[in-house]
């Protein structure tokens, strides 16, 4: 009975009162949905703001009213929000531009199918990595599982410093889709290094996985972060930031699907061996680097004649 009580998730024991049976699953329902309202109620409540800013912008009354003498000079409007055209200004500041136009911009369906690729070998690591070390011997000794648990974190680890290397590079010699590329094709030798002798010891297991995800995470943070943000602004769409937020949605769509697809195909991959997931990993990788080597065809071009 006491170890049952330590099993159970840290707010449980906090609180005894909610251990079952004491609360009924009717009653974990009803917590689960005012939650939920709750924090959809005040979602919508940040959106508040905005709404309440237009109002301040534009003029208080209608510009054909009689009624101006007691109005004080805020009271007026904004410019430009206060001249002909307001409306249509205040509208455009809170609309995006649509997806087929977004999706055209230049560079954000060839990074949105590598970061597909890129979080589906990412998240496979995430979901699988503890599994995959549990079931492979270590210099002939099988690991536990916490041990496994608390030795995938390198990978982890290691892809926090990946992302911020490529990031630091990116912004180093101002070329996304290079950096990302060359992360990519030295991530494949990784891997395989890592699955051909991650076995022989700890330390050789630890100092691969720590280089596979340095390497894998790396552009996958990039592209996620500085790539979304210097798509959606970018000088062909006029600076305009109300592209930011729907190239960001598409590129992190794009990569939410393979980061769903991964590891449901490594689920069914890895009954035919390892080698076989590794494969998939691979070829993913080497999928994601294809769809930006016309891009970084571009950065170099430019980097050549001084642009």
């Amino acid at each position: 009975m006491q170890s049952k009580s330590l099993s159970l998730a840290p707010a449980v024991a906090l609180f005894p009162g909610l251990k079952p049976p004491h609360k009924t699953l009717l009653f974990h329902q009803i917590c689960v949905l005012v939650i939920t309202f709750l924090a959809y109620a005040s979602f919508h409540a940040s959106r508040k703001p905005p709404s309440i800013v237009k109002s301040v912008l534009g003029p208080t009354i209608p510009s054909n009213s009689t009624q101006v003498s007691n109005l004080s000079s805020n009271d007026t409007g904004w410019p430009p929000f206060n001249g002909t055209g307001g409306t249509h200004r205040l509208g455009e500041s809170s609309s995006a531009i649509g997806f087929l136009e977004a999706w055209k911009l230049p560079g954000v369906a060839p990074f949105a199918f590598c970061l597909f690729f890129s979080k589906l070998v990412a998240y496979t690591f995430l979901y699988w990595l503890p599994f995959y070390i549990r079931h492979t011997a270590v210099a002939g000794v099988t690991i536990s599982h916490k041990t496994a648990g608390l030795l995938s974190t390198i990978f982890d680890i290691g892809g926090v410093l990946g992302g911020i290397t490529a990031g630091f590079i990116s912004d180093m010699i101002e070329a996304r889709a290079i950096t990302s590329i060359l992360f990519l094709f030295l991530s494949i030798p990784a891997l395989v290094l890592y699955r051909a002798f991650g076995s022989i010891s700890m330390l050789t297991n630890i100092a691969l996985m720590f280089l596979s995800g340095f390497l894998v995470n790396g552009p996958y943070s990039l592209i996620t972060t500085a790539v979304a943000a210097d798509l959606g602004t970018q000088s062909l769409n006029g600076g305009n930031s109300r592209a930011l937020a729907t190239v960001t949605a598409i590129i992190d769509g794009t990569g939410s699907v393979g980061a769903a697809l991964g590891p449901l195909l490594a689920g069914y991959i890895s009954t035919r061996g390892w080698n076989s997931v590794f494969f998939m990993l691979i070829l993913s990788i080497f999928f994601a680097g294809l769809f930006l080597i016309r891009v970084a065809r571009t950065e170099i071009r430019e980097k050549l004649s001084g642009k």
